[in-house]
């Protein structure tokens, strides 16, 4: 979505809310997500995803978002945490057709350095559970961001 959206979208819910009501965000933390190989609960490898700052746009443009509506003051940040989510796999394959399916609605296609990259760690990541033996599992691991939104009056 334009980010002309996001706060012409949050301004309407504004509008729908009903008094006392509350708006609730989650969406990912602009940060690198992260994939780790765990066997018997040790970490044997984490790797992040890219570069930092190398942020999905969305993300991005969400925080600017949400920025922009708080500063002219439609709402006020009650409260605000961070969360971890983990997806765990045990194999490679597994964590690929997971991932494959969570960028189903991508809209823009992935590029051909970005595509590299996933397969060069893609190829790691199935070497070191090989070399570990047993027991491995593969885990996918990004932050994300929760918010409760109060119209300001």
């Amino acid at each position: 979505m334009k980010p002309a959206g996001m706060v012409h979208a949050l301004e309407a819910i504004r509008r729908l809310l009903r008094p006392g009501g509350r708006l609730i965000d989650i969406h990912p933390a602009p940060t690198a997500w992260v994939v780790e190989v765990h066997q018997e609960r040790r970490l044997l490898f984490a790797a992040p995803s890219r570069d930092d700052g190398d942020y999905d746009a969305d993300v991005l443009q969400a925080e600017d978002a949400l920025a922009q509506i708080v500063r002219r003051g439609l709402f006020v940040i009650e409260r605000s945490g961070k969360y971890d989510i983990r997806v765990y796999a045990s194999s490679v394959a597994e964590l690929r057709k997971y991932m494959t399916e969570a960028s189903a609605f991508d809209e823009e296609p992935e590029d051909e350095a970005s595509a590299a990259r996933k397969t060069e760690l893609y190829a790691r990541l199935e070497a070191i559970m090989q070399a570990a033996g047993g027991g491995t599992e593969v885990a996918y691991h990004e932050r994300g961001r929760i918010a409760c939104l109060r119209p300001d009056s």
